[in-house]
């Protein structure tokens, strides 16, 4: 039972027992609150004295119910009585007199959502309705708790036993690295076998014996050993590849998407000649290139192209991070393997040992539905570099 009901109900209970100054006082308050309440404005023409207030209360009834048969017949008897003197009205005109229209308007307005408030299908549907929102936030919530503690502890178990994927497109990137072996040996035997070849040239020693000419030239001719003999020196003696370490600069591949997505890369903090943990390459792969998975794939090279095993690896989110290490898996596969179970921006990644790049940003979804857990994957790889 509303208020406005249990008003009523006091002011019908004061009506029967003869309590008319108690029940216009709360009948009146239940038309001021209720303009449409037909029970109202029938108790309330009971209770006044005068035959024209209690007409308009019957008129005001039959406004609402033209079918109310009780005002009907009380309308009916009021307007068949001859005309009675003017009796002034105890109650206050406020009390008798109708509302006036825009509070009429307003009036009908709050009643109207009264009527609805007090309907049982409103309730319902309004208790439905909040229960399935708080459904919802747990829901939310039990994701983000138990999620974020699914990823801290399924990271390492992914590091020791990742699982096999398919090779992504464009992505043997390793051939960058094998130029260091080879720039070093050309240049120094090309350069020492053409100054020995001339030192032969002086063996027709047959002309300077025959007859007696001048004795001084075949002496001088006829002591080879009399010229300083250049040895041979190999091209390990002088080469010294390893004295100066000064590799060629690491290409970095980035996919195009990377931005569009919020992924960002922010470089190491290194001085010149510093060794440190270069991002090479980073690759994307939406949800029908995925596969159906949802892994952050990193390989780590070092500085001649060759995988790092045991190197460290840590992925690091926002209440916590994992530190995993590359193992030896048979190609193509990356040598780590970390799974996703949060959206983009979540997921960051780095190599330890030394200054690394940082990769940021890292998570599921799409270009299109970034803030949807929708299976995609990124392929990283980092390579041992000097600045």
């Amino acid at each position: 039972m509303t208020a406005d009901d249990s008003l009523l109900a006091r002011g019908i209970i004061a009506a029967r027992t003869g309590d008319k100054s108690t029940a216009r006082r709360i009948l009146t308050q239940v038309i001021q609150d209720d303009p449409r309440s037909e029970a109202a404005w029938l108790w309330l023409s009971a209770v006044l004295d005068t035959p024209q207030a209690r007409a308009f209360c019957l008129r005001q009834v039959l406004a609402l119910n033209p079918h109310n048969q009780t005002a009907q017949k009380g309308l009916a008897a009021l307007e068949a009585a001859p005309p009675a003197p003017a009796i002034v009205a105890r109650t206050t005109p406020a009390e008798v007199l109708p509302p006036a229209p825009v509070a009429r308007v307003t009036a009908e307005r709050g009643s109207r959502w009264r009527s609805l408030v007090s309907r049982r299908e409103f309730w319902q549907v309004t208790l439905l309705s909040l229960a399935a929102i708080a459904a919802l936030l747990v829901g939310a919530l039990l994701y983000a708790v138990l999620g974020g503690t699914a990823s801290a502890e399924e990271g390492p178990v992914a590091a020791i036993v990742p699982s096999p994927t398919p090779w992504p497109r464009g992505t043997l990137r390793p051939t960058y690295t094998s130029t260091p072996t080879n720039t070093p040996p050309p240049t120094y035997t090309s350069t020492l076998v053409p100054t020995f070849t001339p030192m032969h040239t002086p063996t027709p020693l047959p002309t300077a014996t025959s007859t007696h000419s001048a004795t001084p030239t075949r002496t001088a001719t006829a002591s080879p050993t009399s010229r300083p003999r250049i040895r041979r020196v190999s091209p390990t003696d002088t080469a010294v590849p390893t004295a100066t370490p000064c590799p060629l600069p690491v290409i970095r591949t980035l996919d195009g998407r990377l931005s569009l997505l919020g992924v960002r890369v922010e470089p190491a903090s290194v001085s010149q000649g510093q060794p440190y943990w270069r991002l090479v390459d980073a690759y994307w792969t939406d949800e029908g290139e995925s596969g159906g998975k949802h892994s952050i794939y990193i390989e780590v090279l070092d500085a001649g192209g060759n995988r790092a095993l045991g190197q460290q690896v840590v992925v690091e989110w926002r209440d916590g991070s994992a530190i995993l290490v590359a193992k030896d898996m048979p190609p193509p596969e990356y040598s780590v393997n970390f799974p996703m179970y949060s959206a983009l921006g979540s997921y960051a990644v780095r190599v330890l040992g030394y200054p690394s790049d940082r990769i940021c940003g890292l998570g599921l979804g799409t270009i299109e539905a970034p803030n949807f857990t929708i299976h995609t994957c990124f392929y990283l790889t980092f390579q041992m570099a000097y600045r």
